[in-house]
């Protein structure tokens, strides 16, 4: 694809309310509300609010009346990630590159939002590709006032990854489609088995843009990749990895408004047998429950946190890279694993006690 990927420039997830989507992402990770479009805008029959922090942008957007592509999506997904939009020179360019290479166009009758017919491909699942030239808004949007801001940003700078869960054996086909099509790179590939759970996994990149893909083991197909196909009822986006450059003070921010996954303190116990020059306190990694993995060049810390999102499918990862600016935390993935599935566990265990 001769067209240039600069990066992504922004998430637009459909949901059932925009409005409480937005506060939420406000109060919790301090997003701003910068903007909103409506029927009264000039937006029918939908809503949506544009949310940032640094250079990440976020978008939700609802159906108004319970009918259309938005409602129709929620109804089967729950609410989720639609679209992840590229930052492009010549979109008209790079859209039509890309289904000469084999990509399938998004037809008027499924776009809403941000998201247009003539410049969006389907990419897996029902998530899609638009591509943006300009990450200035659409005239109908109308900017919000200070008021609409968040008391303080937590230290998020830019979006570092997508992460995406497909059915068995897609894998392969999905990422091949990204190097085909978009000029997509092979980064490393996973392979997890654990005693509940396992799972296939590539990172395909370009440039900034990285997606790592997932798939549960055709062996041993359930785990955390298996219960998020069931529960978004199939292919899409994990979860999304935002970049800090100080992890400890955005989880300080973050403290009270969301849980971590649990961390055992066995692998703290074991942490210095794996990281030799460590300049995080011991007991700050403990309290925020923040993952450490050597990686290229440095370190990777990282949290994942529960979800948010009523089905408990979707969720965010806080990542630092201290010089380690590839890798997503190989050694720590088996911990990832073990930590979703103790939570799962005791979700259950409450659920039937309650």
């Amino acid at each position: 694809m001769r067209s240039l990927l600069h990066d992504i420039a922004h998430i637009e997830f459909w949901v059932e309310d925009a409005r409480v989507v937005a506060e939420c992402y406000q109060r919790v990770f301090g997003f701003d509300a910068i903007a909103e479009a409506g029927p009264e805008t000039g937006l029918a029959g939908h809503r949506s609010i544009v949310l940032a922090q640094g250079d990440a942008t976020f978008v939700v957007t609802s159906s108004v009346d319970g009918s259309g592509p938005v409602a129709e999506f929620t109804r089967q997904h729950g609410d989720g990630v639609r679209d992840v939009a590229f930052a492009v020179d010549d979109a008209t360019q790079a859209f039509n590159e890309a289904v000469a290479l084999g990509a399938t166009p998004v037809e008027a009758s499924a776009v809403a939002g941000l998201t247009k017919a003539g410049r969006t491909i389907r990419g897996f699942g029902d998530v899609v590709h638009s591509f943006v030239e300009s990450r200035s808004l659409p005239s109908f949007f109308r900017p919000l006032s200070a008021t609409s801001r968040a008391t303080s940003d937590v230290g998020i700078r830019s979006l570092d990854h997508v992460a995406v869960c497909l059915p068995t054996g897609e894998l392969d086909t999905v990422a091949e489609f990204y190097k085909r099509v978009l000029g997509f790179e092979d980064g490393h590939a996973e392979y997890v088995e654990t005693e509940l759970s396992g799972m296939n996994a590539r990172v395909v990149q370009r440039g900034p843009i990285r997606f790592p893909l997932q798939e549960p083991l055709a062996q041993n197909p359930t785990g955390p990749i298996a219960e998020f196909l069931t529960l978004n009822r199939g292919a899409g986006v994990y979860h999304l990895g935002l970049l800090t450059d100080d992890i400890c003070r955005t989880l300080h921010g973050l403290r009270g408004k969301v849980k971590a996954l649990d961390v055992p303190d066995t692998y703290y116990e074991q942490l210095p047998t794996r990281v030799a020059a460590l300049d995080v306190p011991m007991a700050d990694l403990r309290e925020f429950k923040v993952l450490v993995d050597p990686g290229p060049g440095g370190i990777l810390l990282q949290t994942f946190t529960r979800s948010l999102h009523p089905r408990q499918t979707f969720f965010i990862e806080i990542i630092q890279r201290k010089g380690a600016v590839t890798g997503f935390g190989s050694g720590n993935i088996r911990a990832l694993f073990d930590a979703v599935e103790a939570d799962r566990i005791a979700l259950a265990a409450n659920t039937a006690r309650g």
